[in-house]
């Protein structure tokens, strides 16, 4: 099954190894693109093995040395709505995954959320591109509340939510922040912008 969600763009410098000077931005759109489908799973993998023990300690909440498999079948299958961002600007990532959006129903009505953006296209707009189309696919689906579960001390995100969703309920519960997007609520306030 893939998702049915209208295809976003946004031009982004390249990625940046640590200690490179930000590249000038490409000619070409990068494209956050809803087709999550079985032909992704190498994509995904690989997207896997390039982030850091601390980005994967931030997207699952452990310092995991395997993409969990049930995860990644849920995504592939359509069990879970899922976005990616892929690389259209260079022609030697063309196609690569740098980001992932994905949602699983927790309670009829609210619907968990998470994102993951490659270490090296961090803090280019495709994390903020990410969390505008999964809630914008959950509100489409009728779900009424997202949720975001993040670690206290990941700052970006946080600052991510905020900006995106700033009307968001933030708690602490367990030593985790949780996030409470009113989904009809952000979607009016979306369609105002526009």
């Amino acid at each position: 099954m893939v998702n049915a969600l209208q295809v976003s763009e946004l031009v982004v410098p390249g990625p940046v190894s640590p200690g490179q000077a930000t590249a000038a931005p490409p000619a070409k759109p990068c494209v956050v693109s809803c087709e999550v489908g079985p032909a992704d799973r190498q994509a995904l993998l690989e997207l896997f093995v390039r982030s850091s023990p601390d980005t994967r300690r931030s997207r699952f909440h452990s310092a995991l040395s395997v993409f969990p498999q049930r995860y990644l079948d849920e995504i592939l299958t359509g069990r879970q709505l899922a976005l990616v961002a892929r690389d259209t600007c260079q022609e030697e990532n063309q196609g690569k995954v740098f980001g992932l959006a994905s949602a699983a129903p927790i309670t009829p009505g609210t619907a968990e959320f998470a994102v993951w953006v490659d270490d090296a296209w961090q803090g280019h707009g495709v994390g903020t591109l990410l969390v505008r189309g999964i809630l914008r696919l959950l509100a489409d689906h009728g779900t009424r509340t997202a949720i975001g579960i993040m670690e206290p001390d990941n700052l970006a995100i946080r600052r991510l939510v905020g900006r995106v969703a700033p009307g968001a309920v933030v708690r602490f519960e367990d030593g985790m922040i949780v996030v409470s997007v009113a989904l009809p609520d952000w979607a009016g306030a979306q369609g105002a912008r526009s």
